[in-house]
């Protein structure tokens, strides 16, 4: 039989729709959420001498304890972020704190009963302190991808949370996704940012803040909101909860799972076990000891990656099956407390401690191994396209997904206006290339004018149709690494400018 014209217009109409999503990068770590832009054109191998500008800043996004960590994603030609916000009170000073945050090496003088009493006293003053000398509020971004002006921007009233809240959105089929603070769930309309519904996760909530982000799977929006837990993506309906102290989970983001029977959704849960469920019902598939924590699980084919943070629970692989995920290896040689790993063709590339390493994905072993010069990498997950891998830590390292070496292609930092360019040209234009500048004043400058000043820690950048979307300190831009000559001019977007 020969195929009709509207058969054949409908192909067309779903080949178009599948490339256009794929060219997106609409959900935590991509289209298939695995940090693949699955149809990236051909990347830059090399900087302009004088490094490249971004061809958009957007400057109206504060960060990090101040506003969030979360990740750009990109669809239909926009930009989605979302930011929790933790504002001062004019009004009031807060008083000097009696129990602050102690790190491991200033705990030696109290035993474990009395860490853990001062860890109490901490979050109750911490509360104390957040609700009344601060307020909470929570924005969602939605920009043009293209210039980087204001489409619309939605804002409401917030809660306190420890840190503040950091998930990042999900946009499908004309709406986007967040998880937000106090265990709600928003859906809006992605052109208009209309609230489209708001639920409330059923759950007790003090202060608990979750970094997870929605994967919208089958009409059921799924994330971990204290448990993993299903949503009708239409209405907002509670379909299904994991159940259970063993179910619990704040961070790790679920991904999905093209099995022999359907979709599948799979998340790491609590007690270092990873699950797979059915979207729509919630019925477990299986469940593994993974060692896995704050990572998401990466799928390639049947294989499954996980990822713990020590060595001793390391980088794992399963095979997968619809009853079962079998064992197949074990690398330990370095960990992360929430780096998600990338497959390459065969390859796993993995960031861990100060190391980056090529692990072969069919027997665990390494192919190469090297060490960052970087202060302390972690929590910033890889990503790739065009056969490259790139890693945001304090600047842009792009190179090879070779399993012969390692071999940098890009290495390079953010200077003034957002130029991305070497270190020797970041360190001149911020006044450090010329001798005699005292040592310790040249380290303090180049600390906070460049390194303070790069890529923000645990937010991951999105790669769409070639365009590097990467969270800074305080804004959001955007670099075309299709153009070698680096001849775009930064553009800064107003604040509260709507597109035309």
């Amino acid at each position: 039989m020969r195929p009709t014209f509207a058969a054949l217009a409908l192909l067309g109409t779903l080949s178009l729709s599948w490339e256009s999503q794929a060219a997106d990068w609409n959900q935590w770590r991509g289209p298939l959420r695995d940090g693949v832009a699955p149809t990236s054109p051909p990347l830059i191998e090399s900087l302009p001498k004088e490094g490249l500008l971004p061809t958009w800043k957007y400057d109206d996004v504060p960060s990090g304890f101040e506003g969030g960590w979360s990740s750009p994603v990109i669809a239909d030609g926009k930009v989605y972020l979302y930011s929790h916000q933790r504002i001062k009170l004019e009004e009031t000073e807060p008083p000097k704190r009696k129990f602050p945050w102690l790190p491991p090496d200033k705990r030696g003088h109290l035993t474990a009963e009395e860490y853990k009493e001062y860890e109490v006293n901490r979050r109750k003053e911490d509360f104390e302190m957040g609700t009344r000398f601060y307020r909470f509020e929570e924005f969602l971004h939605c920009l043009d991808a293209a210039t980087g002006k204001v489409v619309w921007k939605d804002t409401r009233p917030s809660s306190y949370t420890r840190f503040v809240h950091s998930g990042t959105p999900a946009a499908v089929d004309g709406k986007v996704y967040i998880a937000s603070a106090a265990r709600k769930a928003r859906c809006f309309d992605a052109k208009s940012g209309d609230l489209v519904w708001e639920t409330t996760i059923p759950g007790d909530f003090h202060d608990e803040f979750f970094m997870s982000s929605f994967a919208v799977v089958d009409g059921v929006a799924v994330a971990q909101v204290g448990t993993l837990c299903g949503l009708d993506a239409e209405s907002g309906k509670v379909l299904w909860q994991l159940e259970g102290d063993s179910a619990r989970m704040y961070h790790s983001s679920p991904v999905f799972w093209d099995g022999p029977k359907g979709k599948r959704i799979i998340a790491n849960i609590g007690g270092d076990k990873t699950v797979c469920v059915e979207p729509k019902t919630g019925r477990e598939c299986w469940r593994v000891e993974s060692m896995a924590n704050q990572s998401s699980p990466v799928i390639s084919g049947d294989m499954m990656i996980t990822y713990g943070g020590s060595r001793k629970k390391g980088l794992r692989c399963f095979k997968l099956q619809e009853d079962k995920a079998e064992p197949a290896w074990v690398y330990q040689g370095l960990s992360d407390s929430g780096s998600s790993p990338v497959i390459v063709g065969k390859n796993v590339f993995v960031q861990g401690e100060r190391r980056l390493a090529a692990v072969d994905l069919e027997t665990g072993k390494a192919h190469w191994r090297t060490t960052l010069d970087y202060a302390k990498p972690r929590y910033t997950s890889l990503l790739a396209g065009d056969n490259k891998v790139i890693y945001a830590m304090e600047g842009i390292l792009i190179f090879e997904a070779s399993d012969e070496r390692f071999e940098p292609l890009i290495e390079a930092r953010v200077g003034p206006e957002g130029r991305l360019a070497s270190e020797d040209v970041i360190r001149k234009l911020v006044g450090l290339g010329s001798e005699g500048v005292d040592p310790e004043k040249a380290q303090s400058i180049f600390q906070n004018k460049v390194v303070k000043a790069g890529p923000l820690l645990c937010s991951t950048p999105a790669l769409a149709d070639g365009k590097l979307y990467v969270r800074l300190r305080d804004s959001v831009v955007c670099y075309d690494l299709t153009n070698a000559k680096g001849t775009v001019s930064a553009k800064t977007a107003p604040k509260g400018a709507a597109a035309n």
